[in-house]
């Protein structure tokens, strides 16, 4: 997934490249918390299910 990341600055503007990569790095820690640590809060998700919606439609993925 790094190199898909990587190569998305090529064929986007560098702002979506951006904002694909946060949300795909928030999305990650999200997913792969420790017993220890505190889990993402439900506005937290919602807010990355936005995002996601938004660059869906941003990328034009079908």
């Amino acid at each position: 997934m790094r190199a898909k990341m990587l190569c998305l600055r090529c064929y986007t503007p560098g702002e979506t490249a951006r904002r694909t990569r946060a949300v795909w790095s928030h999305l990650c820690l999200g997913c792969h918390y420790h017993q220890y640590e505190i889990g993402p809060t439900y506005e937290q998700v919602r807010a990355w299910r936005t995002e996601v919606g938004e660059l869906v439609q941003t990328l034009g993925v079908p």
